[in-house]
């Protein structure tokens, strides 16, 4: 039997097998084969067990891998698709309830895309009446840079908004509660992000004095709302107020934290008698004021100017774009609760009867316009535009403010019953979205003006035909009242003849010159610059009709006054008034231009239909293209009320003499 080598001895081979190959020897004794042999493997079950756990167990880990963590975080804008636009002119109705809300949500912000920023589409501003072009030449320049957004960390679904980052433009609300209720979101938002600085900026006119009462009636509730946020706790949210007019008065001599106090300072605004509003010097005095304060303890500023004016067109035009680097300075968002602008004019008109005379006057007020340069004709055909046509925008001052410093402006409907021609329309927002002015600086618009021949030809005619030039004024502005006396009236009107003759020559070359360069207006690829042109083609139309009317009517009344009609002693003949009316004086001479007029007009209607011109153009159609004078009496009942008893008794004693009431300014 084989015996097994012990250890450290040599077994040597036996000499049948050192004698006999390798191959052979395998063949005949298979026992003495290598343990290396796959049947011995094969035979193996725990090297099977073990061979198959370590084969599933890489399997398993091939199925990980490890990817290196980036260097630097991730940086998301998360924006909430379910947003609406803020630049869109938005109409829904809240309740009116005082009752503060238990639940808060956290208002999403609006993006830079709502900012309107890069779109020209057209401009209009405060017409520059007095001051030619190259006052605004000084401005500052605006510097915004869009990629702030994205350098921003992301440490949740509602992102810190970057300083330069545009605002919203405008929305239209129904009214104050609507509006609180949407900046009671905006302070809830920027709370959740710093500690914040409210400041109340009133408008000191008498006509302000309800709408404050309004606002200190939800003081409490939009401060309750805002501190059912976690992120309105102790001394987070701070306020103050003040008010301005002619000048500027702080209400509050330091930021303050009660409601209550707010309520009290509001009640202590005072009105200015003056009729000015410095919109724009206020916003930079207010500011000024408080940015050391906010950056000491590190708040955000909250700027809510109420309002139912544009602002003082002067202080406007030369201290805009410094609020706005002020405010864009301070890093303050700027909301402005202001009024609709008057369509392509500074003006509204109130009509405010006299106690004592009885006799109306049309007040200014600073209304508009939308758009930053001149646009439409100021101009009614016989002298200064008095109508207040709503423009579907707010003023351009306002609403680039606003838009600059990431604010909104808030469109609120206008509530007086006593503004003269008032026409207040409600217009699509998609549709008036195509129509949107240009919001950038005033200064770079003038430049552009120059290099645009269609801008340079509206804008020549618009000021050549401007009743606020001097120089211009005494063709431009026709006389509308004439005296009731019989031989002083024939010389007003034979004076007027004469000069209409001008004006008439006035209006053809405008006409001529329009009618030359129509390819511009079909070149343009603005629909608002088209507009533009249609309308003004279209009035100057209409207006030269109407002069040659005017002429022709004052003729035929020369030679054969109406009779009068017989009217109680109590009334007194005044004088005549001009009127428009559809009966023709001359349809010879002036049935031409009434036709081409009307199809202007009336294609204005069809292709702009849904707008302020389409408004206009109508508004144009119902005046009619004849004029008439119309008798203005005088109820003299009323002066007798105004001086007490006209017999009183002997021995009674006189009453005390009238005080005459002065004109309001507004």
């Amino acid at each position: 039997m084989h015996q097994p080598a012990r250890l450290g001895q040599v077994v040597q081979p036996t000499t049948a097998e050192a004698g006999t190959p390798l191959a052979v020897r395998a063949e005949q004794d298979p026992e003495q084969r290598s343990w290396w042999s796959w049947d011995n493997i094969t035979r193996s079950a725990s090297f099977l067990v073990s061979f198959g756990f370590h084969f599933v167990l890489i399997l398993v880990l091939a199925l990980f891998t490890i990817t290196e963590l980036p260097k630097q975080g991730i940086e998301l804008v998360v924006v909430d698709p379910l947003e609406e636009e803020r630049e869109e002119l938005l109409e829904f109705e809240l309740d009116d309830s005082e009752k503060i809300s238990s639940e808060m949500t956290i208002a999403n912000l609006t993006t830079t895309e709502q900012g309107m920023e890069g779109l020209v589409e057209a401009s209009l501003s405060a017409p520059v009446l007095e001051l030619p072009p190259t006052e605004y030449l000084d401005g500052p320049e605006v510097i915004f840079e869009p990629n702030a957004l994205l350098t921003k960390n992301t440490d949740s679904l509602i992102q810190d908004m970057p300083v330069g980052t545009v605002g919203s433009v405008q929305e239209v609300v129904g009214d104050y509660q609507e509006a609180m209720d949407q900046i009671s979101q905006e302070l809830i938002w920027m709370l959740s992000k710093n500690k914040v600085l409210v400041i109340w900026l009133f408008d000191q006119s008498e006509s302000m004095k309800d709408d404050q009462e309004k606002i200190r009636r939800r003081i409490h509730r939009i401060y309750g709302e805002v501190g059912l946020s976690e992120h309105a706790k102790g001394q987070a949210l701070t306020s103050a107020v003040a008010s301005f007019g002619q000048g500027f008065e702080l209400h509050t001599r330091a930021p303050v934290d009660d409601p209550e106090e707010v309520d009290q300072a509001i009640t202590e605004v005072p009105v200015d008698p003056s009729g000015e509003e410095m919109f724009c010097s206020a916003v930079g005095e207010a500011l000024t004021l408080h940015r050391r304060y906010a950056k000491t303890a590190n708040r955000k500023i909250a700027l809510i100017v109420v309002t139912d004016e544009s602002g003082n067109t002067k202080d406007n035009e030369g201290r805009l774009e410094k609020s706005i680097s002020v405010a864009q300075a301070a890093d303050a968002r700027v909301f402005i609760l202001g009024r609709e602008a008057v369509f392509g004019y500074p003006f509204a008109h109130v009509r405010w009867v006299h106690p004592q005379t009885g006799s109306t006057h049309l007040l200014p007020v600073d209304r508009g316009p939308e758009a930053a340069i001149v646009e439409q004709l100021q101009t009614d055909g016989f002298g200064k535009r008095t109508d207040a046509m709503a423009s579907g925008f707010g003023p351009y001052e306002q609403v680039r403010m606003a838009k600059e410093t990431g604010g909104i402006f808030f469109m609120l409907p206008g509530e007086e019953s006593n503004i003269n021609q008032s026409i207040d329309r409600r217009y699509e927002a998609r549709k008036m979205n195509l129509y949107r002015p240009d919001l950038r600086a005033r200064v770079d618009q003038l430049s552009e003006v120059k290099t645009d021949p269609l801008k340079t030809l509206l804008t020549k005619i618009i000021y050549d035909l401007n009743p606020y030039q001097e120089r211009v004024a005494d063709v431009i502005e026709i006389q509308q009242r004439f005296s009731p006396d019989p031989a002083k009236f024939q010389q007003e009107v034979r004076k007027q003849q004469a000069k209409m003759m001008t004006y008439v020559t006035y209006l053809d070359k405008a006409i001529e010159v329009a009618e030359q360069n129509r390819a511009l207006r079909d070149d343009s690829t603005s629909l608002r610059w088209q507009a533009n042109y249609d309308l003004l083609y279209g009035q100057l139309l209409a207006y030269r009709a109407r002069a040659y009317e005017y002429g022709a009517y004052l003729t035929k009344f020369l030679a054969s006054p109406p009779r009068m009609p017989s009217q109680p002693d109590y009334l007194e003949l005044r004088g005549w008034r001009l009127a428009t009316t559809s009966e023709l004086a001359a349809p010879e001479k002036t049935d031409a231009d009434i036709a081409r007029s009307r199809e202007v007009l009336e294609g204005i209607i069809a292709e702009h239909d849904g707008t302020p011109w389409a408004t206009r153009a109508s508004w144009e159609l119902r005046r009619g293209f004849g004029v008439k004078l119309e008798p203005v009496y005088f109820d003299t009942r009323r002066l007798n009320r105004n001086r007490g008893m006209s017999n009183p008794r002997p021995h009674m004693p006189q009453p005390a003499p009238m005080v005459p009431v002065p004109i309001p300014k507004l």
